[in-house]
């Protein structure tokens, strides 16, 4: 694609309008022309998102009296006088501004675009033929997002599986889907047992006794399915007595977490879906300047975050079954932290049953989603949370 060295923008309320064309040509310099009352808060998104991504670019505001064409007359004569090789992006800004602009710009003959967002095209208004011809859609991570609405990442608490983890994983979440008690009894026994052991081997007796005196027993049977589906390996029993070895770290905290499963099987749904380029599990969330937080700053943690260019899908994943207000607090978070085209969703391993209907009616009322056990075991996850993406905000 031709190298834009300038790009000349129409600073929106709406911030993606503003650094979608900066993060699609990388300019040496972009000029906003602002409206005069604009507060340095209404700027701040819009200047981390692009010094976050591209900190060689150089960003200059241009304030105007909206309502006074000549001061907008006047502002574009001195950029264009400076910058005759500015390409003007139609892509955001007033009425008012635009017109002004456009009247300008075809004066001039100068270069004009705009970026549609729902066809992911560039249409060529006037002399941009080449960048119409090249053009590539940027697609934005989590931290674009999080840079543009006055927040930043704080942690991962779970990474993402490696690629080689994948099948394992895929058998491991169908294993507990066929019985869900029965995983969580074993489940308390890995973690007892894990607790136990030197590194990922263990070694030790097939039974254990809580502080309260409960027998926690490992289920001989279920642990060779563990390991079929390749969660441990090199299973030894014998009497009382079991030896194993987990390959992984990320594995065992599948392993001693009852509910990880579920993130992880919504995890491969999206990775699996092609749809999404950046996918991330339990993300913690600050916000404001992250140089200015201090210890003990409260911090949100959403199970995951998935991102499809430009449309971020916040997910919140419950063991139990979901309430209103559970709900309510995905979709603020989503729109706090993802903008307004962000997208909510809950997955439940619980069952919402025919007396619990209304709360699938709330979730399409409030504009997210809920998947539950039968959505997942029929196979039909993967496709509602891509509906959700498509849908209108």
């Amino acid at each position: 694609m031709d190298q834009v060295a300038t790009l000349v923008e129409f600073f929106s309320g709406n911030t993606i309008n503003n650094v979608l064309g900066c993060f699609a040509f990388s300019p040496r310099t972009v000029i906003f022309l602002t409206d005069h009352g604009l507060e340095d808060a209404q700027k701040q998104g819009t200047l981390r998102a692009i010094r976050s991504r591209l900190p060689q670019t150089r960003v200059a505001f241009c304030p105007v009296e909206e309502a006074a064409l000549e001061t907008v007359q006047a502002a574009l004569e001195a950029i264009w006088h400076r910058y005759p090789d500015a390409v003007f992006d139609f892509t955001g800004g007033s009425e008012t501004m635009l017109l002004a602009s456009f009247a300008f710009a075809v004066r001039n003959e100068a270069p004009m675009m705009h970026i549609h967002m729902e066809s992911r095209r560039l249409i060529n208004i006037q002399g941009c033929e080449a960048l119409e011809r090249d053009f590539v859609f940027p697609e934005l991570t989590l931290e674009d997002h999080l840079n543009m609405n006055g927040a930043f990442l704080s942690g991962i608490g779970c990474q993402t599986p490696d690629d080689s983890h994948r099948e394992r994983l895929r058998g491991f979440c169908k294993l507990v889907l066929e019985d869900q008690p029965r995983w969580k009894a074993q489940c308390l026994y890995i973690q007892m047992a894990a607790a136990r052991a030197k590194d990922l081997r263990v070694d030790n007796l097939l039974e254990f006794r809580t502080a309260a005196g409960e027998a926690v027993r490992g289920d001989p049977d279920y642990l060779r399915r563990l390991e079929a589906v390749g969660m441990i390996e090199e299973l030894w029993l014998k009497g009382d007595r079991v030896r194993f070895r987990i390959p992984d770290p990320q594995l065992k905290q599948c392993l001693c977490d009852s509910g990880k499963w579920l993130e992880m099987l919504t995890y491969l749904l999206l990775k699996d879906s092609g749809r999404f380029h950046d996918v991330r599990l339990s993300v913690r969330i600050g916000w404001g300047e992250q140089e200015q937080q201090t210890k003990g700053t409260a911090y949100n943690e959403i199970d995951i975050i998935a991102c499809a260019g430009i449309t971020p899908l916040f997910i919140s994943c419950k063991s139990g079954l979901p309430n209103p207000n559970s709900m309510n607090e995905i979709l603020v978070y989503a729109r706090k932290f993802g903008g307004v085209r962000a997208k909510a969703a809950m997955v439940t391993s619980s069952e919402i049953s025919h007396g619990f209907v209304g709360l699938r009616k709330r979730a399409s009322d409030l504009g997210t989603v809920i998947v539950d056990e039968s959505d997942i075991k029929e196979e039909l996850a993967q496709g509602m949370l891509l509906a959700l993406l498509d849908s209108k905000a």
